[in-house]
């Protein structure tokens, strides 16, 4: 959450500020999406929130040297095997705003799991990102491993747990954290194929609240999975569940756009 708030805040704030300003076609690192006229799209990659985030990792780097290496070559394809862009819309209740991020799964697949390389499994999935097609019968039992994960009622995720430890007083052998946080999902939608797409799309969707302590953050998360052949790419679109209703059909009919 805090990486992603860096960069939203470098987004709006830092620079200058390059956007494609009411224009149906907004081009992507997958290709080119639609949106409505009447909204705006800035890409971060096009403004100095590089330089903004690679000043902030130098003066709070990671304490492991391999985090902070990852990251520095992760931002070195910054507009190419990833991006933020910022939605930005209006109606008659006022502004609103929403978050996309886009990620090239086959580079950030290579780039983590390179001890991988030469594992079958691995090898095979490779190839069918390169492909960008899943077939029928690998796609049923694809999606019913998946979906079997997403829960079908409310559920409470704990993102921090109490840290046990090895001592010989009993009362000292659980350390908890200063602020419990957690995540609730709620009206999850289960992973399904999209109709009418140029590429093989997945999408799926789920009402969020982000709770660090007594501060609570109602969300709304809209992801879509595009198997273009070669750069399958990973579209999570976020903004706060009041402008659920507003953004919801924006992200189903962008992610279905993508060419």
């Amino acid at each position: 959450m805090k990486s992603l708030k860096v960069l939203a805040c470098a987004a709006c704030l830092m620079g200058t500020v390059s956007g494609v300003g009411f224009a149906k076609d907004v081009q992507t690192i997958a290709g080119s999406m639609v949106v409505p006229n009447n909204v705006n799209i800035v890409s971060a990659s096009k403004t100095n929130t590089r330089d903004f985030v690679e000043k902030q990792m130098q003066q709070n780097p990671s304490k492991s040297t391999m985090a902070n290496m990852m990251a520095k070559e992760f931002f070195q394809n910054f507009g190419t095997n990833f991006d933020i862009y910022q939605l930005q819309g209006a109606d008659k209740t006022g502004q609103k705003d929403a978050f996309v991020v886009a990620v090239d799964v086959k580079q950030i697949a290579q780039q983590v799991a390179k001890e991988k390389a030469n594992d079958p499994m691995f090898i095979a999935a490779m190839a069918a990102l390169d492909k960008g097609q899943i077939d029928p019968v690998t796609e049923q039992l694809l999606l019913g491993t998946i979906n079997k994960q997403i829960p079908t009622s409310t559920t409470v995720v704990p993102l921090n747990r109490p840290i046990n430890v090895s001592s010989r007083d009993p009362q000292k052998a659980t350390i908890m954290p200063k602020t419990l946080k957690t995540l609730t999902v709620e009206n999850a939608e289960q992973v399904h194929p999209v109709a009418g797409t140029k590429y093989q799309t997945y999408a799926a969707s789920s009402r969020l609240l982000y709770a660090d302590g007594n501060v609570q953050t109602p969300l709304y998360a809209n992801a879509a999975f595009v198997l273009k052949p070669g750069k399958p790419v990973l579209y999570v679109g976020i903004t706060t569940d009041v402008q659920r209703d507003y953004f919801k059909p924006i992200f189903d009919n962008a992610f279905k756009s993508i060419k």
